[in-house]
């Protein structure tokens, strides 16, 4: 009986602790200072899981540096700006795809 009960530690603690850690980074997500409806990362129109939760916890907004009036969304670890959002038409640009200033 003992021996059970150290085989379901050792497999059930990794597995209870990768859950909580998903929850909290779903947590961060929702949190986040980028909208929701703005977290489509490729700009194709379509916001997969992944894109949701990385726009959360990775990405924040700022004014835009490459299209005045507009708002890039910048990965906060390298401070480059990974997507543009504007107001009016075309409203998701990749920035890779914008001339620099």
């Amino acid at each position: 009986m003992r021996s059970r009960a150290l085989a379901l530690f050792i497999v059930g603690a990794p597995v209870v602790f990768f859950l909580l850690s998903g929850l909290r980074a779903v947590q961060l997500a929702r949190e986040g200072d980028v909208p929701e409806a703005w977290r489509d990362l490729d700009c194709d129109g379509k916001v997969g899981w992944a894109e949701w939760l990385r726009g959360g916890i990775d990405f924040r907004l700022r004014p835009s540096e490459l299209v005045p009036g507009c708002q890039d969304v910048y990965a906060v670890k390298t401070g480059r700006a990974m997507v543009v959002r504007c107001e009016a038409a075309p409203q998701c640009r990749l920035a890779r795809d914008l001339p620099k200033k």
